[in-house]
């Protein structure tokens, strides 16, 4: 049995350097900055290198290495890979997972949450941390198997139906103008994308998984159930499609950082990143938005800039608050009181989370309607007098026939 306390330990830094970091918060700013910086330069290069023929050593490993069932299912497995994807992609994938810096962010991140902690006592790798782990082994071929044919799926429609809304001028101008106005409308569709997804009941249900997190943790952003991760991901490459963005390194670039970017603002690191803070989101701006406390509800919807809610007057004013994250819902299958033995079971529980609450939100429309039905339906039918029974007339009914006759008589006499 693992002993979680003796693993999993929260930090205790010096109280000095805890006081010094926050009374002095640009040298971690600038820690920061510069590393993912770096990080990004060295990626960059994968794309010349991307037409680059691969040369099959893992195949010719296998080969040599292998049994001859294990040989035969590694190349049919090769064979359908090369067909579902061409060969740019596939030299694309292979020079990034094999690029040196692409393994640095993960320790890089985890270095700025040991040094520069919003929760002090959360554990470097704790409960939070594997959930979000196993999230992401889940989640990235989930991500290949629908997300890639479904944006290719997309950019076939677009070209098919919406090419008229494709700028064809944009082509003359600079790379960087191209780039620029892309990027600006896409953090526009991301921040109204984003907003329908907290407003819209059923979608927020698939997205309130990602807001569950009460341990923010560098695999925090993959912590995202595969609907939701559609629905956010429909408009994300549209303003490329409309601006005719033809520049592969300028895209691919973007394409390296919009993830990096994520990562780093989803960690358990107090920063707010100065002056550049407002234009991009940090981790603090972030956090607001996953917060638990009613009064930041709606706030700080930014993906990568955070421009758009100061424009539209989402942005909490408070730049300088660290909240605790989470959800208020008591029925989702949070991790922190697990086992660690048990964390793969309550990523089943979670993935099937959402779909659990839309049903129950059908089964309580209907239980509705039938009570409706049951104990109001009677207030739309007439009312009618009760009717005197044949062959004897009550007290009342003799008053009123008696009355009648009255009536009649001395208009008569009259």
């Amino acid at each position: 049995m693992i002993d979680y306390h003796l693993f999993f330990k929260g930090r205790l830094l010096p109280a000095w350097w805890i006081k010094f970091t926050r009374a002095n918060p640009i040298i971690g700013n600038c820690i920061a900055v510069a590393g993912l910086v770096w990080i990004c330069f060295l990626l960059t290069p994968i794309v010349s290198s991307a037409g680059k023929n691969g040369h099959g050593e893992l195949m010719e490993t296998i080969r040599v290495t292998g049994t001859k069932q294990v040989v035969e299912k590694a190349f049919s497995i090769r064979r359908a890979y090369h067909q579902w994807f061409s060969e740019d992609i596939r030299n694309f994938v292979s020079n990034l997972y094999s690029n040196l810096a692409l393994y640095l962010l993960v320790p890089f991140l985890l270095l700025l949450e040991f040094l520069f902690p919003c929760k002090v006592y959360q554990p470097l790798i704790g409960k939070g941390f594997l959930q979000d782990a196993i999230w992401y082994v889940t989640i990235a071929p989930l991500r290949v198997l629908v997300l890639a044919p479904v944006s290719l799926l997309l950019h076939g429609l677009f070209n098919k139906y919406l090419s008229f809304l494709s700028l064809h001028e944009a082509t003359v101008w600079p790379v960087y103008v191209q780039v620029i106005a892309a990027v600006l409308l896409t953090e526009f569709l991301i921040w109204l994308n984003h907003f329908i997804r907290h407003k819209v009941r059923v979608l927020w249900y698939f997205h309130a998984v990602h807001h569950s997190q009460k341990e923010m943790n560098v695999f925090t952003d993959d912590r995202g159930h595969v609907i939701d991760q559609l629905v956010g991901s429909l408009l994300s490459f549209l303003p490329f499609f409309i601006f005719d963005v033809s520049d592969i390194y300028a895209v691919t670039v973007i394409g390296l950082f919009m993830p990096i970017h994520n990562r780093f603002i989803h960690s358990n690191i107090r920063m707010n990143l100065g002056w550049m803070g407002w234009i991009f989101t940090s981790p603090q701006f972030h956090r607001v938005h996953h917060s638990a406390e009613h009064e930041h509800l709606d706030k700080n919807f930014g993906g990568h800039l955070s421009i758009f809610d100061y424009l539209f007057g989402t942005a909490c004013k408070n730049r300088n608050v660290y909240p605790d994250t989470g959800i208020e819902d008591p029925q989702f299958p949070i991790e922190q009181n697990l086992r660690i033995r048990h964390l793969p079971v309550n990523w089943i529980k979670q993935t099937v989370y959402p779909f659990l609450q839309v049903f129950e939100q059908i089964l309580a429309s209907k239980r509705l309607q039938h009570l409706r039905t049951r104990y109001f339906s009677h207030s739309n039918k007439k009312i009618k007098a009760p009717q005197p029974s044949v062959g004897r007339e009550s007290g009342y009914t003799k008053i009123l026939n008696s009355s009648d006759v009255n009536i009649k008589s001395a208009e008569k006499i009259e």
